[in-house]
């Protein structure tokens, strides 16, 4: 394993592989459907035994407890869950007694479980870390027990890899910087667009028609969204020559058209021209 691998790389991926397999790295997503049952502990259907008869439901122990299980043994590593998409589960109902056993002080107490009425604790070789896009749902809808108990990292969005990085005459940190200024000045900082978009597959984009479709298929819906069909919201995030505010349309544009307009918008307009 290569434990300082770059992100998006080959030797990344098969760092993460491995320590999925090893049971040390557990990755999970919640959702409005996900539950206790899910995460702690809860009965389920399972397979159908002759004998049996019917429905069969039995007491199965969720994600969070099988890895716990699995880091009580094996105290000399610790033990990683990644849940992505934390906001979108309702957490207090998922954590039930995790609330507690999640502090720090809290490590290695035991609580008795209500459905198997087993003595459960967190060992302190497991981490939970959680993650989340802000735009979909604020950070301030959190539970603020569930907040209280996790450190939090804000990641905004970063125009260094983009740095140097042309598309024609068009500069890529440009386009990002100025496209988020004008997002935190007519929305709000938290709907800001990430460098990620220009950067398929790890590498910033390097072609006019990658470019072109990248701000055709995915920069443009989300803005559309953004702005809830106000065009003239829009033509403030892209410019009027890009955003037809007598029809309520895009400009018909070639891929070439189209990366010329933003580089007169975002760097001819704003100053920003080399």
């Amino acid at each position: 394993m290569d434990p300082y691998a770059e992100p998006g790389t080959e030797p990344f991926r098969r760092t993460l592989d491995q320590l999925t397999a090893s049971g040390r790295l557990t990755t999970v997503t919640f959702h409005p459907s996900y539950g206790y049952e899910d995460f702690v502990e809860g009965f389920r259907p399972v397979k159908d035994e002759p004998d049996r008869g019917g429905l069969v439901l039995d007491l199965v122990d969720g994600v969070f407890k099988q890895v716990c299980q699995r880091a009580a043994v094996d105290p000399g590593h610790p033990h990683l869950v990644i849940v992505d998409e934390l906001n979108r589960g309702n957490l207090p109902k998922i954590f039930g007694e995790l609330i507690t056993l999640l502090e720090k002080d809290k490590r290695g107490h035991k609580v008795l479980l209500p459905l198997s009425q087993e003595q459960f604790s967190v060992p302190e070789n497991l981490y939970l870390v959680g993650t989340m896009n802000t735009a979909d749902r604020s950070i301030r809808m959190l539970d603020a027990a569930v907040r209280r108990r996790f450190a939090f990292l804000e990641q905004l969005p970063d125009s260094g890899p983009l740095q140097g990085c042309h598309v024609e005459q068009l500069h890529l940190a440009d386009l990002l910087d100025g496209l988020n200024q004008r997002v935190r000045t007519h929305l709000d900082r938290e709907k800001q667009i990430g460098q990620a978009f220009l950067l398929p597959n790890g590498a910033p984009v390097d072609s006019v028609s990658g470019l072109a479709a990248i701000v055709r298929d995915e920069i443009l819906p989300l803005l559309q969204e953004y702005a809830f069909d106000d065009y003239s919201l829009l033509a403030s995030f892209l410019g009027e020559a890009l955003v037809d505010l007598e029809a309520h349309t895009m400009k018909e544009l070639s891929d070439e058209g189209l990366v010329k307009a933003l580089y007169t918008e975002f760097q001819v307009k704003d100053g920003a021209a080399e």
